[in-house]
């Protein structure tokens, strides 16, 4: 199974998206600030490539790109910040999604609005250890920021080793697992996003960021024999990152990519 998602800041030339398709041959492609993408308009050139547009009304910020050959999929949780699917043939939720800015929003907001995502999908999915659970999308925080790994944000580890819940001011806080931390060993681009800040929210010297993630629950996570994640860098058509100038092309985030085998 093949999940990518790639946040397109409004790119124009929908031939990037198609190349992404046939070179990366992904059972599910989750896209976000498409504004200028008409995708109802290239139908015939994704039935070409076996794919089609999954309708998600619920959630206007991120499309549905799926193959033809998955059948069934039934729509689960649906927020404008966030859309799930069920697949039932691997009994699998995904979860794709694209949380408000660091811009925009102080760090408290951003968490709260992790946090009650965590509550929603929980309440009406299930939790790590009752669901095999697959959220991938632009969190807008890093991986090792409080609204990914606080117990009051989304409790995201970077261990295979964990706990599936602690215990938080009287609570049980379920965990999840975020194999985005295997991404840091890439040195020379070590980010799907390049921002140097300060930003309203903090000062610092960063200016690669990981806003593009993948977590998983636990009982997914026991079930994948083999995992591979990744930064989509170019197709056989188009260089999405510049080598040389060390540089995104055409949107301002690298599409992140989440292959695995159960």
């Amino acid at each position: 199974m093949k999940v990518i998602f790639w946040n397109t800041k409004n790119i124009e030339n929908f031939d990037i998206i198609l190349s992404i398709l046939e070179d990366e041959n992904p059972h599910f492609l989750f896209l976000s600030e498409f504004e200028k993408l008409d995708i109802s308009s290239h139908y015939k050139d994704l039935i070409a490539l076996n794919y089609n547009h999954l309708s998600n009304p619920g959630c206007d910020k991120i499309k549905i790109i799926k193959k033809v050959s998955i059948k069934n999929i039934e729509l689960t949780i649906q927020h404008s910040d966030y859309t799930g699917i069920f697949f039932p043939k691997m009994d699998l939720n995904i979860i794709s999604v694209h949380m408000p800015s660091q811009m925009y929003y102080e760090f408290d907001a951003l968490k709260y609005n992790i946090s009650k995502f965590k509550q929603d999908f929980e309440k009406h999915i299930g939790n790590t250890e009752e669901e095999n659970i697959l959220i991938i999308g632009d969190f807008n925080v890093n991986p090792y920021e409080s609204p990914m790994i606080n117990l009051d944000g989304l409790g995201a580890t970077n261990t295979i080793k964990f706990n599936s819940k602690k215990p938080f001011r009287g609570y049980e806080n379920f965990l999840y697992y975020n194999p985005t931390w295997k991404l840091y060993s890439k040195t020379h681009f070590p980010g799907t996003f390049r921002k140097p800040r300060p930003s309203n929210t903090s000062f610092d010297v960063l200016e690669h960021h990981f806003l593009d993630q993948v977590v998983i629950s636990k009982k997914l996570m026991k079930s994948i024999k083999n995992e591979d994640i990744d930064i989509i860098h170019s197709t056989s058509k188009f260089n999405i990152f510049d080598f040389v100038k060390n540089k995104i092309n055409y949107s301002d985030h690298l599409p992140i990519k989440y292959n695995f085998e159960i």
